[in-house]
């Protein structure tokens, strides 16, 4: 049926709308990982966190109070801004909608001197290498509690990128300290 024909008598052909499910002819999108937060997941996300060691950074980070984003500090740096520094395991976490960050992961202090939040946060990260879990606090306890999900939930799609690219995304060139000269430390020590 030509369009003319079509429009004589009201009615559309929508067999030439059919595509073959198995059509390779279509165009293919793949989403890119422009922005990586860095945080704790909210009490409403479930998440995993990936097993591989190598997509695990033991550092410290730096938050000042009028900037969402961490910072990422050099060890040269860090003994010039201890009191301020936090020292984290930072590992590659998603969500269900497939939303990658890093969890900025309390580790085991050196002098033994835990608290049961950190403790608690360390063991719910690694139950999330496993299973879908979302944290939730306890104000009663002092601690996390892990609610780990009932379904039959997939495997995390992972992003295809090495870690020290999804660091560079993370970060970028505006959020890692390894000088002294670095406006946020300049601002932090109140000299702009």
């Amino acid at each position: 049926m030509s369009n003319d024909e079509e429009k004589k008598n009201g009615k559309t052909d929508f067999s030439k709308f059919r595509i073959s499910a198995n059509s390779s002819g279509l165009p293919v999108a793949q989403k890119i990982l422009m922005h990586v937060p860095v945080g704790k997941p909210s009490k409403q996300r479930y998440v995993r966190v990936h097993s591989d060691n190598k997509y695990r950074l033991e550092c410290a980070i730096l938050k000042l109070e009028d900037d969402e984003r961490p910072f990422l500090i050099s060890p040269n740096i860090a003994s010039a801004v201890a009191q301020d520094i936090k020292l984290v395991t930072l590992q590659l976490s998603i969500d269900r909608q497939g939303n990658v960050f890093l969890w900025p992961v309390p580790p085991v202090p050196e002098d033994g001197n835990d608290n049961s939040w950190n403790q608690s946060q360390r063991e719910i990260a690694v139950m999330a290498e496993k299973n879908w879990v979302r944290l939730s606090s306890n104000r009663a306890t002092g601690s996390y509690e892990a609610m780990v999900a009932k379904g039959e939930i997939p495997e995390p799609p992972w992003p295809d990128l090495t870690f020290e690219d999804i660091l560079e995304i993370a970060f970028g060139k505006t959020h890692i300290i390894d000088s002294p000269d670095h406006p946020a430390l300049r601002k932090l020590w109140g000299m702009e």
